[in-house]
């Protein structure tokens, strides 16, 4: 299938939008169709989707890549199915005309058009390592935010445990799926070299029977049989036509991760050694294991970034990795992907996002951290912070009331050391809330880089200037509690990480189109309004509001 551009957008002569009442298609031309198709649909870039193609132009040519984005994106706003998104562009106009598909006799799309896009989609990032529906949403948010002036210099971030679909397995559950399904590839590719002792695994019943039919006394025995069942069958066909099956390397993957292995013996591990990033259910390999505030989750961990001003907010930025994924890590990628800023960026984080590495980091590219609460032991503050430190070298430089040290020094572990004359402190007015250490001739001043950094930023996190800009990330805790509620995102249809990345995305997209639908709608009531104040007319907008609603 080769690729060709979408180059029949014009309107014919036969438009089925000329068929419509003046009514009709007044209120069409008011609907979230109009704000869709003027200013989403030209945003979407279908030369970044090529590489999906060949580039033979004697292949028959794709479906309009624009047609296959813009309606995936319809779809995850709508919150519907495949099937009724293919049935909502070839019955209802408003769809058509979103995607500028009036004009066609027949509506360039087929049944299975979006899932042969997304499968395309999936294949490419499993070989390249690249997600073109991340990259073409995030380019869009950078589109939104110019368009609604989002000045682009204040940022936030949030994190959000997404459940796989995958069902939530017992230890005897994991062992007994594994054999089972390398069992079933066993008798449908090589039959003649089922061994009899494995024949169980297919009959009827047996799962039942072995899992959900056993006595508590005895489940550590049958836990330990199958065990050695998956050992057995391992080595009985590793080497063969059967070992490069998927089923077959999670078995593997079980047996390493399950189970320690010596002279040909398979003992079960404790549960205490079984690592978070162990297999938890092979039909998703990719989904981890993590405890979060006392629950358990399975599944994977998203990340948000928007940017915003007092007005508008635009989610510009999104990840999704296994749930073991730390916010640290997130912000060290965050930082690395916006890389080196023209003017200071304030980020406003969680304290799980922050550390002193972290804020060295974002420093380097005119970043500015702001934690809103700091995780970890609280050192209380004794007056260390108050003594003056070179950020460079790392030497104290000045106590409270700027008397200079005698010496300074720092090591390389970052332990700071200052002694000062023992006259001055004697008599010195500060020194009853002071930290340092009366010496024979001296007085001693200890710290260190990551305590005094610590202390300094808690000092300022009490000024009121600090707390009414880091109050403002609390906006972003309600992107959990939307994807969750209207978008489902604990329940997706799809495993695996990259699948699942790709639906996160179009959320996420779907999320900044109702909010520029309602931020462009305000701005048309407003120049309304004003207008009918100059007039001296009745204010009224349905069509506005309309699209509003849709927004909300």
């Amino acid at each position: 299938m080769s690729f060709c551009r979408n180059e029949s957008q014009q309107i014919s002569f036969f438009d089925s939008t000329f068929g419509l009442t003046e009514r009709e298609l007044k209120r069409l031309k008011g609907s979230w169709a109009e704000t869709f198709s003027a200013k989403v649909f030209p945003l979407i870039n279908e030369q970044r989707f090529s590489v999906l193609y060949s580039d033979n132009p004697a292949s028959r040519p794709n479906t309009p890549v624009n047609i296959n984005m813009g309606l995936l994106m319809l779809k995850a706003m709508f919150d519907l199915t495949d099937d009724e998104a293919f049935e909502s562009i070839l019955f209802d106009i408003r769809f058509q005309y979103a995607l500028r598909t009036t004009s066609f006799d027949e509506q360039p799309i087929s049944q299975n058009s979006l899932s042969n896009f997304r499968r395309l989609v999936y294949q490419y990032n499993l070989e390249h390592g690249v997600d073109l529906i991340q990259e073409e949403i995030e380019s869009h948010a950078k589109a939104f935010a110019k368009m609604l002036k989002i000045g682009g210099d204040t940022m936030r971030m949030d994190s959000l445990m997404i459940s796989s679909s995958c069902k939530n397995l017992s230890r005897l559950e994991l062992i007994y799926s594994c054999i089972e399904r390398v069992i079933k590839d066993i008798a449908e590719q090589i039959p003649d070299k089922m061994p009899g002792k494995f024949a169980m695994y297919l009959k009827e019943g047996n799962r039942n029977e072995v899992i959900y039919r056993s006595k508590d006394a005895a489940l550590t025995d049958k836990l330990q049989s199958s065990i050695t069942d998956a050992l057995e069958l391992y080595t009985i066909f590793s080497g063969s036509e059967i070992s490069n099956c998927d089923s077959f390397l999670l078995l593997r993957r079980m047996l390493g991760e399950q189970a320690n292995i010596s002279d040909g013996v398979a003992v079960l591990k404790e549960n205490k050694d079984i690592r978070s990033d162990s297999l938890q259910n092979p039909t998703d390999p990719d989904a981890t294991f993590r405890e979060k505030s006392g629950e358990d989750y399975k599944g994977f961990v998203g990340n948000v970034v928007e940017s915003f001003d007092d007005k508008n907010v635009i989610i510009t930025g999104y990840d999704l990795q296994p749930n073991i994924y730390s916010d640290i890590t997130f912000s060290a990628g965050v930082i690395e992907q916006l890389g080196k800023q023209e003017n200071e960026l304030n980020m406003i984080v969680d304290g799980a996002y922050y550390s002193d590495a972290i804020e060295e980091k974002a420093a380097a590219n005119n970043i500015n951290m702001i934690p809103t609460a700091l995780v970890g032991r609280t050192t209380a503050k004794d007056g260390s912070e108050n003594f003056v430190v070179d950020d460079e070298r790392h030497l104290v430089t000045a106590c409270p009331l700027g008397h200079c040290p005698n010496k300074s020094t720092c090591n390389a572990k970052g332990d700071c050391r200052a002694t000062f004359p023992k006259e001055l402190c004697d008599n010195c007015e500060n020194k009853s809330n002071c930290p340092i250490i009366p010496q024979k001739k001296t007085y001693l001043f200890k710290t260190s880089k990551s305590k005094h950094s610590r202390q300094k930023l808690m000092q300022k996190m009490e000024t009121t200037e600090y707390k009414e800009i880091a109050d403002k990330r609390a906006g972003i805790e309600g992107i959990p509690s939307v994807l969750r509620r209207r978008y489902g995102i604990d329940y997706l249809p799809v495993r695996g990480l990259v699948r699942s990345k790709v639906w996160l995305g179009l959320k996420i997209g779907a999320i900044n189109i109702k909010r520029v639908v309602k931020a462009l709608c305000l701005r048309e009531l407003l120049s309304i309004y004003i207008h009918a104040q100059a007039l001296n007319q009745p204010f009224v907008n349905l069509r506005s509001c309309k699209r509003m609603n849709f927004a909300a």
